[in-house]
């Protein structure tokens, strides 16, 4: 299960054009999928269905448009060619996928978001369009703006399978 976005979140996002660049990886570490989204969150979900292990994301950058996430996606995979395993998949360390997308980022000269940071933004601008002053409680239904990254929580631990008791297992066979 992912976690839930506040209510107007995707249409802030899709109004404003934000996509993201992210980096996706088993739990694992390796390999690394880079790719763009309008929601990331949506996007794991949809990829995790269809995939063998459990994915986690390693980073991704929230950007100012479809144009600028694509052209770093682009660089990315023509950089690392020989790392290809299929698609946008690519055999290396998680930390290396992400110094490059952060140095193309850097190398474009433009911003890029955190999530705690996008939704801070999408708070002001709740506030803004519901003109509602400061100290007023949040207009996000729900969950408050997060104050830590998906990428900085603990991983869940892997859960047992189900191991079925024997229901003459206590008893000993009679002789």
């Amino acid at each position: 299960m992912t976690a839930m976005r506040p209510l107007g979140f995707r249409d802030y996002i899709r109004s404003n054009g934000f996509h993201t660049v992210y980096l996706l990886k088993p739990v694992q570490g390796a390999p690394v999928k880079i790719g763009i989204s309008e929601d990331p969150l949506r996007r794991i979900a949809t990829i995790q269905a269809s995939h063998f292990d459990e994915l986690v994301f390693h980073r991704f950058w929230w950007l100012p448009g479809l144009a600028v996430a694509a052209r770093i996606e682009s660089a990315f995979k023509s950089s690392f060619s020989p790392y290809n395993i299929r698609g946008e998949w690519f055999d290396m360390k998680p930390q290396t996928a992400e110094e490059q997308v952060e140095a193309a980022i850097k190398g474009l000269n433009i911003w890029s978001l955190t999530q705690s940071e996008m939704e801070c933004l999408f708070e002001d601008w709740m506030y803004k369009k519901w003109d509602l002053p400061r100290h007023a409680p949040s207009p996000i239904a729900g969950t408050p703006p997060r104050k830590d990254e998906p990428w900085q929580r603990p991983p869940k631990r892997a859960r047992e399978p189900y191991k079925p008791q024997c229901p003459w297992g206590h008893r000993k066979p009679s002789a």
